[in-house]
């Protein structure tokens, strides 16, 4: 990879993080004053799926997996059984790759 190349990664790089930053804020605004119900529900969608990309590359690359303080046991349950479902996975699939995962 040249260094322009790199340069250009570096600069994407820090325009998403302050995308996120700025969508998180919006977003935690919006949980606040009830706006997020009131969003068409592909929206939300849309998001979990760019985020699950993102997590997979991140994963790949080592990152830490999120902790208690970035979503709640609900949130969490949530999220995970809505991506089995979509998949047509049940609780014995998660298990199967769980015992698979290296952390």
């Amino acid at each position: 990879m040249s260094p322009s190349e790199r340069a250009g990664h570096t600069d994407r790089a820090r325009r998403i993080d302050d995308l996120v930053t700025a969508l998180g804020v919006e977003i935690d605004a919006g949980l606040d004053d009830g706006a997020i119900a009131a969003l068409d529900p592909g929206t939300a969608r849309r998001l979990l799926s760019t985020a699950a990309r993102c997590w997979a590359v991140a994963a790949e690359e080592g990152a830490e997996p999120p902790d208690g303080r970035d979503t709640t046991p609900t949130d969490a349950v949530a999220l995970a059984t809505a991506a089995l479902r979509s998949h047509d996975l049940n609780p014995f699939d998660l298990a199967l790759w769980f015992s698979r995962s290296t952390s």
